[in-house]
Protein backbone atom coordinates (compact mmCIF):
# COMPACT_ATOMS: atom_id res chain seq x y z
CA UNK A 1 0.00 0.00 0.00
CA UNK A 2 1.72 3.34 -0.61
CA UNK A 3 2.06 5.42 1.85
CA UNK A 4 0.63 9.34 2.24
CA UNK A 5 3.01 10.98 -0.31
CA UNK A 6 3.33 7.60 -1.99
CA UNK A 7 1.28 7.20 -5.53
CA UNK A 8 0.76 4.08 -7.39
CA UNK A 9 1.88 2.44 -10.41
CA UNK A 10 -1.78 2.35 -11.72
CA UNK A 11 -1.76 5.83 -10.88
CA UNK A 12 0.66 7.38 -13.49
CA UNK A 13 1.70 4.33 -15.84
CA UNK A 14 -1.12 5.78 -18.11
CA UNK A 15 0.31 9.50 -18.19
CA UNK A 16 2.12 11.04 -20.47
CA UNK A 17 5.63 11.17 -20.77
CA UNK A 18 8.03 14.41 -19.97
CA UNK A 19 11.77 15.48 -20.20
CA UNK A 20 14.34 16.61 -17.91
CA UNK A 21 17.28 17.54 -19.53
CA UNK A 22 21.01 18.25 -18.36
CA UNK A 23 22.59 21.28 -19.85
CA UNK A 24 26.46 20.08 -19.32
CA UNK A 25 25.52 17.12 -21.54
CA UNK A 26 22.73 17.28 -23.46
CA UNK A 27 21.20 14.64 -22.39
CA UNK A 28 17.57 14.07 -21.33
CA UNK A 29 15.59 11.71 -18.95
CA UNK A 30 11.98 10.82 -19.09
CA UNK A 31 10.04 10.35 -16.43
CA UNK A 32 5.81 10.13 -16.43
CA UNK A 33 4.47 13.65 -15.72
CA UNK A 34 1.75 12.65 -13.04
CA UNK A 35 4.93 10.59 -11.22
CA UNK A 36 6.98 13.99 -11.16
CA UNK A 37 3.97 15.57 -9.86
CA UNK A 38 3.74 13.55 -7.07
CA UNK A 39 7.40 13.98 -6.27
CA UNK A 40 7.74 17.96 -6.82
CA UNK A 41 5.91 20.63 -7.27
CA UNK A 42 8.13 23.46 -8.27
CA UNK A 43 9.16 21.42 -12.00
CA UNK A 44 5.84 19.94 -12.44
CA UNK A 45 4.80 24.00 -12.45
CA UNK A 46 7.71 25.00 -14.79
CA UNK A 47 6.30 22.13 -16.74
CA UNK A 48 2.88 23.63 -16.64
CA UNK A 49 3.12 27.04 -17.70
CA UNK A 50 3.39 29.08 -20.62
CA UNK A 51 6.61 29.41 -20.50
CA UNK A 52 9.29 27.61 -22.91
CA UNK A 53 9.52 24.34 -20.93
CA UNK A 54 5.55 24.15 -20.38
CA UNK A 55 5.61 24.33 -24.77
CA UNK A 56 8.37 21.54 -25.29
CA UNK A 57 7.68 19.29 -22.29
CA UNK A 58 11.11 19.95 -20.58
CA UNK A 59 12.96 21.21 -18.09
CA UNK A 60 16.69 22.05 -17.87
CA UNK A 61 18.57 21.87 -15.20
CA UNK A 62 21.41 24.04 -15.46
CA UNK A 63 23.87 23.38 -12.59
CA UNK A 64 22.40 20.18 -12.14
CA UNK A 65 24.75 17.00 -12.70
CA UNK A 66 23.92 14.38 -15.04
CA UNK A 67 24.44 11.97 -12.15
CA UNK A 68 21.64 13.70 -10.28
CA UNK A 69 19.00 13.66 -12.06
CA UNK A 70 19.61 9.91 -12.70
CA UNK A 71 19.58 9.15 -9.39
CA UNK A 72 16.56 11.22 -8.79
CA UNK A 73 14.35 10.27 -11.13
CA UNK A 74 15.49 6.18 -10.30
CA UNK A 75 14.32 7.07 -6.62
CA UNK A 76 11.32 8.70 -8.10
CA UNK A 77 10.47 5.43 -9.22
CA UNK A 78 11.77 2.10 -6.84
CA UNK A 79 11.93 4.63 -3.56
CA UNK A 80 16.13 4.56 -3.84
CA UNK A 81 19.11 5.40 -5.41
CA UNK A 82 22.27 3.86 -5.97
CA UNK A 83 25.34 5.56 -5.09
CA UNK A 84 27.82 4.49 -7.45
CA UNK A 85 26.46 4.46 -11.35
CA UNK A 86 28.44 3.96 -14.70
CA UNK A 87 28.55 7.77 -16.15
CA UNK A 88 27.28 7.38 -19.65
CA UNK A 89 29.42 9.05 -22.69
CA UNK A 90 29.21 12.58 -23.66
CA UNK A 91 27.12 13.05 -26.35
CA UNK A 92 28.86 13.74 -29.74
CA UNK A 93 28.90 18.00 -30.79
CA UNK A 94 26.70 17.14 -33.72
CA UNK A 95 23.67 15.49 -31.27
CA UNK A 96 20.07 17.21 -31.55
CA UNK A 97 18.93 17.40 -27.71
CA UNK A 98 15.48 17.34 -29.22
CA UNK A 99 15.97 13.82 -30.12
CA UNK A 100 18.31 12.45 -27.29
CA UNK A 101 16.26 10.97 -24.16
CA UNK A 102 16.40 8.35 -21.94
CA UNK A 103 14.09 6.36 -20.38
CA UNK A 104 14.25 5.16 -16.92
CA UNK A 105 15.62 1.56 -18.28
CA UNK A 106 18.12 3.28 -19.89
CA UNK A 107 19.53 4.80 -17.10
CA UNK A 108 23.03 5.04 -16.13
CA UNK A 109 24.23 1.52 -14.62
CA UNK A 110 24.65 0.97 -11.06
CA UNK A 111 28.81 -0.18 -10.33
CA UNK A 112 29.81 -1.79 -7.63
CA UNK A 113 31.53 0.47 -4.55
CA UNK A 114 34.98 -0.48 -5.50
CA UNK A 115 34.73 0.33 -8.97
CA UNK A 116 34.44 4.43 -8.83
CA UNK A 117 35.14 6.88 -6.11
CA UNK A 118 35.74 9.68 -8.36
CA UNK A 119 34.17 12.86 -7.97
CA UNK A 120 30.81 11.74 -9.54
CA UNK A 121 30.53 8.85 -7.77
CA UNK A 122 32.09 9.62 -4.08
CA UNK A 123 29.29 8.54 -1.59
CA UNK A 124 29.55 11.76 0.48
CA UNK A 125 29.59 13.96 -2.60
CA UNK A 126 26.64 11.81 -4.42
CA UNK A 127 24.69 12.23 -0.92
CA UNK A 128 25.09 15.79 -0.76
CA UNK A 129 24.24 16.62 -4.16
CA UNK A 130 20.85 15.04 -4.00
CA UNK A 131 20.48 16.86 -0.27
CA UNK A 132 20.72 20.22 -1.87
CA UNK A 133 18.95 18.99 -5.09
CA UNK A 134 15.88 18.19 -3.00
CA UNK A 135 15.96 21.16 -0.80
CA UNK A 136 15.84 23.85 -4.23
CA UNK A 137 13.06 21.50 -5.71
CA UNK A 138 11.00 21.11 -2.50
CA UNK A 139 10.95 17.03 -2.31
CA UNK A 140 11.15 16.73 1.54
CA UNK A 141 11.20 12.58 1.24
CA UNK A 142 14.19 12.26 -1.14
CA UNK A 143 15.87 15.38 1.53
CA UNK A 144 15.34 13.25 4.32
CA UNK A 145 16.78 10.32 2.76
CA UNK A 146 20.04 11.64 1.81
CA UNK A 147 20.35 13.36 4.72
CA UNK A 148 20.15 9.88 6.42
CA UNK A 149 22.62 8.21 4.16
CA UNK A 150 25.43 11.28 4.14
CA UNK A 151 25.20 11.20 7.85
CA UNK A 152 25.65 7.29 7.85
CA UNK A 153 29.09 8.00 5.17
CA UNK A 154 30.26 10.40 7.58
CA UNK A 155 30.16 7.63 10.49
CA UNK A 156 31.62 4.84 8.56
CA UNK A 157 33.98 6.99 7.76
CA UNK A 158 35.01 8.50 10.93
CA UNK A 159 38.18 10.50 10.88
CA UNK A 160 38.98 10.80 7.64
CA UNK A 161 43.11 9.15 7.28
CA UNK A 162 44.43 9.93 3.85
CA UNK A 163 44.70 12.33 1.30
CA UNK A 164 41.83 11.01 -0.55
CA UNK A 165 39.52 10.90 2.03
CA UNK A 166 40.62 14.43 3.16
CA UNK A 167 40.04 15.90 0.06
CA UNK A 168 36.83 14.50 -0.64
CA UNK A 169 35.62 15.78 3.16
CA UNK A 170 36.83 19.04 2.35
CA UNK A 171 34.89 19.15 -1.04
CA UNK A 172 31.63 18.24 0.69
CA UNK A 173 32.18 20.52 3.30
CA UNK A 174 32.89 23.37 -0.10
CA UNK A 175 29.91 22.15 -2.30
CA UNK A 176 27.33 22.57 1.50
CA UNK A 177 28.68 26.16 2.29
CA UNK A 178 28.21 27.24 -1.34
CA UNK A 179 24.98 25.80 -1.99
CA UNK A 180 22.95 25.57 1.32
CA UNK A 181 21.11 28.25 3.51
CA UNK A 182 22.93 29.48 7.02
CA UNK A 183 20.16 27.75 8.92
CA UNK A 184 20.32 24.45 7.47
CA UNK A 185 20.34 21.50 9.83
CA UNK A 186 23.26 19.95 7.95
CA UNK A 187 25.65 22.47 7.97
CA UNK A 188 25.68 22.22 11.82
CA UNK A 189 26.11 18.46 11.96
CA UNK A 190 28.85 18.84 9.35
CA UNK A 191 30.44 21.43 11.56
CA UNK A 192 30.48 19.16 14.54
CA UNK A 193 32.44 16.36 12.40
CA UNK A 194 34.54 19.36 11.10
CA UNK A 195 35.24 20.13 14.67
CA UNK A 196 35.85 16.46 15.19
CA UNK A 197 38.43 15.88 12.50
CA UNK A 198 39.95 18.75 12.66
CA UNK A 199 43.60 16.88 13.40
CA UNK A 200 43.27 15.44 10.29
CA UNK A 201 41.59 17.98 8.07
CA UNK A 202 44.16 20.66 9.42
CA UNK A 203 46.92 18.83 7.76
CA UNK A 204 44.95 20.36 3.98
CA UNK A 205 46.05 23.76 2.51
CA UNK A 206 42.49 23.56 1.40
CA UNK A 207 40.74 23.11 4.59
CA UNK A 208 42.30 26.67 5.58
CA UNK A 209 41.55 27.87 2.39
CA UNK A 210 37.56 26.84 3.39
CA UNK A 211 37.63 28.49 6.30
CA UNK A 212 38.90 31.72 5.07
CA UNK A 213 36.65 31.28 2.08
CA UNK A 214 33.37 30.56 4.88
CA UNK A 215 33.77 31.92 8.67
CA UNK A 216 30.71 30.80 9.64
CA UNK A 217 32.06 27.48 9.62
CA UNK A 218 34.83 28.47 12.04
CA UNK A 219 31.98 29.51 14.24
CA UNK A 220 29.74 26.79 13.94
CA UNK A 221 33.00 24.61 14.81
CA UNK A 222 33.97 26.64 18.18
CA UNK A 223 30.99 24.96 19.90
CA UNK A 224 32.32 21.45 19.47
CA UNK A 225 36.12 22.39 20.22
CA UNK A 226 37.98 21.67 23.17
CA UNK A 227 40.72 23.95 24.62
CA UNK A 228 44.47 23.43 23.74
CA UNK A 229 46.22 21.16 25.63
CA UNK A 230 48.78 23.23 26.96
CA UNK A 231 49.58 27.06 27.32
CA UNK A 232 52.21 29.09 24.84
CA UNK A 233 54.85 29.01 27.45
CA UNK A 234 55.21 25.14 27.29
CA UNK A 235 54.76 24.66 23.95
CA UNK A 236 57.70 22.61 22.00
CA UNK A 237 58.42 23.15 18.57
CA UNK A 238 55.97 21.53 15.58
CA UNK A 239 58.09 18.34 14.82
CA UNK A 240 56.38 18.09 11.54
CA UNK A 241 56.83 21.31 9.04
CA UNK A 242 53.69 20.92 6.63
CA UNK A 243 53.72 22.92 3.11
CA UNK A 244 51.13 24.66 1.76
CA UNK A 245 48.75 22.29 0.10
CA UNK A 246 46.48 22.64 -2.95
CA UNK A 247 42.91 20.25 -3.32
CA UNK A 248 42.77 19.29 -7.33
CA UNK A 249 39.61 20.71 -8.27
CA UNK A 250 37.81 22.32 -11.34
CA UNK A 251 35.16 24.97 -11.14
CA UNK A 252 32.40 22.15 -11.87
CA UNK A 253 33.23 19.88 -9.01
CA UNK A 254 30.40 21.88 -7.19
CA UNK A 255 27.76 21.75 -9.21
CA UNK A 256 25.09 19.56 -7.54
Amino acid sequence: MPGTNEIAYIDFLDSDFVSLRVRQTGRSFRIHRKLLQSKSRPLIAALDSTLLEGQNFLYEFEDVKEGTVARFIEWAYRGDYPTPIIILEPLPPSFNPEKVDTDIEDKPTTKTPEMDFTSENHPLLVHIRLYIFSHLYIIPELQKLAYEKVTACFADLDKPDGLDKQLAVIDALRLCLSKLSQNDTLLDWLAQYAAYSIDKLRLQGSFHDLLKDFPSLSSRMMISLNPAQSPPWRSTQQKYQFTQYSARWTGDIYDI
